[in-house]
């Protein structure tokens, strides 16, 4: 039998599987989709290196940060900006090929588990919808809250009552790469645009030349409601060249967890871990308790802490 479960190979269980090696603990991972990473995406499109989600990153504690980066041997690849925030030189995804390279255990791609159960005092069961069935001393979830909602309903249906209906803002990407970008980038957005953020990165390596320039604008606008040629309409409301040398749309459903601007999600989050069985952990950015957007670092922190809970219920 497995000592461990990992259902949701993104940021935080990928966290998880580097902690539970370390500790020598035999685990599985379970991952829908056919690459690690979740929601995190690194393309390279004519030779500018796009980010399916944030290219730019908040970091709150840079000391754990900063002791992943050495490990990893990344702190060559990370680039400061005035804004206090950070970027990978390769892509977000060179931190998930990093953490890939820590573990050697099973992964189990394109599986998605329907439910988990209690099989006896020291045994739980994990639901394959394709009718598998594996068996495991602990279980981390670590999913976005939607799928979370679902598979934690047979262990306590409480947990689920306090998930549903999670409420998420969708959130549409599009990078656009310049080899020789306008010079003015400022900008006046009507109270109305669907816009929420732009966001650049100037030459380095990601981008094919010195004065290179990757723009990304992010809009909260689901892929139906996107305009046919969203490209040259941001290019032309923004008064830029219509041409870009490269450019990269990408949509994620769960982009933005907006449940941490409600005053509730704090207090849901502190009933959540209290009806949570022992060797049950949550591990997620939907998770996070906190009052403001969740940064890298919190997402990191959710797989250490989920870890600290079963190896706490192990030992007790």
């Amino acid at each position: 039998m497995r000592d461990v479960v990992i259902i949701g190979a993104g940021l935080s269980g990928l966290s998880a599987a580097y902690e539970l090696s370390k500790q020598g603990k035999q685990f599985t991972m379970i991952e829908v989709t056919p690459a690690l990473g979740g929601g995190i995406k690194t393309v390279n499109h004519n030779g500018f290196i796009f980010d399916r989600t944030h290219m730019l990153h908040t970091i709150n504690n840079q000391a754990l940060f900063d002791d992943y980066l050495m490990e990893f041997n990344l702190l060559q690849d990370v680039r400061y900006h005035d804004d206090g925030r950070l970027s990978f030189d390769g892509g977000t995804d060179s931190l998930i090929r990093e953490f890939a390279r820590t573990f050697e255990a099973p992964i189990m791609h394109r599986m998605a588990v329907s439910t988990i159960g209690m099989m006896d005092k020291n045994q739980f069961g994990i639901c394959l919808e394709n009718g598998m069935l594996l068996d495991a001393k602990s279980v981390i979830v670590a999913t976005p809250a939607r799928y979370a909602e679902r598979i934690l309903h047979t262990i306590n249906p409480q947990i689920s009552y306090q998930l549903l209906d999670y409420p998420y803002d969708t959130i549409t990407r599009v990078s656009f790469g310049y080899e020789n970008p306008p010079v003015d980038l400022s900008f006046d957005l009507p109270e109305d645009s669907p816009i929420v953020a732009i966001d650049t990165i100037r030459g380095g390596v990601r981008i094919p030349n010195d004065d290179g320039l990757i723009v990304q604008v992010a809009l909260r606008v689901a892929p139906h409601d996107l305009p046919q040629d969203p490209v040259g309409e941001i290019a032309a409301l923004m008064g830029w060249d219509l041409n870009p040398q490269a450019d990269y749309i990408a949509t994620w459903e769960e982009s933005d967890p907006s449940q941490w601007r409600l005053d509730e999600h704090i207090p849901k989050l502190q009933a959540i871990q209290q009806l949570l069985p022992r060797g049950v952990a949550i591990a997620n950015s939907d998770f996070v308790p906190t009052r403001s957007a969740p940064t890298l670092d919190d997402r990191l922190l959710q797989g250490v802490k989920a870890v600290e809970k079963i190896m706490g219920d192990f030992a007790s």
